[in-house]
């Protein structure tokens, strides 16, 4: 590929801190590339202009889409895999066989390997989902395709109408359902992103859950949140969004980048 050809996150700032950069370079350097991923910092209502730049340029070959854009994405893309029809947000973008930019969503699927390479359970009763953004819509899918006999509850600002084995429960009444028969809750807002004096839940709602329920919070900074701390303290089962932020790069580069590299291969440089 051409010295020109680039990568990139966008995002509200994501040079304030994200990881995908940092991933995504180790493994050009690996491969003695001269792309290079850099992080492009988008305003909201430069948001439209900026974003029909990068789909005309030929040197933009994708890469990350992250806050708030998940979902705003898809007006401007025309191609996406099927997923993407049921989940309606898009965190990875790659140039299809006629070179024009296509949409995928990677984070669904690294939450859920992430989440069973660590617990390995296959009979979950109740899940409790945090959210229905861009992150939520895509653990929401995976999560309950997978555990098909499974209850989710998810808890969301805006009205959604339930389906199959999803309910869905205004935000404003969480604290009337958390009770000790959930099994799972996961996190999946931005709340308690860099900035480690929040949390979803307080410490009384986290309180009422039984000591072997599992809190998967998708936040990798801090790798601590305080809803992990908090949870960590009253002795329950805690799991982190770095795994899983590091599985979904990995999927994301090899899918843009068309790389004969295994996908463990490119895990394993990234880890470094």
């Amino acid at each position: 590929m051409s010295q020109n050809k680039f990568s990139a996150i966008i995002g509200l700032n994501p040079s304030k801190g994200a990881r995908s950069p940092k991933l995504w370079n180790k493994v050009y350097k690996f491969l003695k590339s001269n792309i290079k991923m850099i992080p492009i910092d988008i305003k909201q209502k430069k948001f439209r202009e900026a974003f029909k730049k990068l789909i005309k340029n030929e040197n933009y070959i994708g890469g990350a889409v992250t806050m708030p854009y998940k979902e705003l994405t898809l007006r401007y893309i025309k191609n996406f895999d099927k997923k993407i029809n049921q989940i309606r947000s898009i965190n990875c973008l790659l140039r299809d066989k006629k070179s024009n930019l296509y949409g995928i969503n990677t984070d669904g699927e690294a939450a859920l390997s992430s989440f069973r390479n660590k617990f390995k359970i296959k009979k979950i009763t109740k899940f409790v989902i945090l959210g229905y953004g861009g992150v939520g819509k895509a653990v929401t899918s995976y999560f309950s395709e997978y555990y098909k006999k499974s209850k989710f509850y998810v808890f969301a600002r805006k009205k959604n109408k339930n389906r199959e084995n999803i309910q869905f429960i205004q935000w404003k009444k969480i604290n009337n359902h958390i009770e000790k028969d959930i099994n799972v809750v996961i996190n999946c807002t931005s709340i308690g992103f860099m900035n480690k004096n929040k949390s979803p839940l307080s410490v009384a709602q986290i309180s009422k859950l039984k000591k072997n329920t599992i809190i998967f919070d998708v936040i990798y900074q801090p790798v601590n949140s305080k809803l992990i701390k908090t949870a960590k303290k009253l002795k329950l089962k805690t799991l982190n969004g770095l795994e899983m932020n590091l599985l979904q790069a990995a999927i994301s580069f090899k899918r843009t980048n068309k790389t004969n590299l295994k996908l463990n291969k490119i895990k394993l440089i990234m880890k470094r």
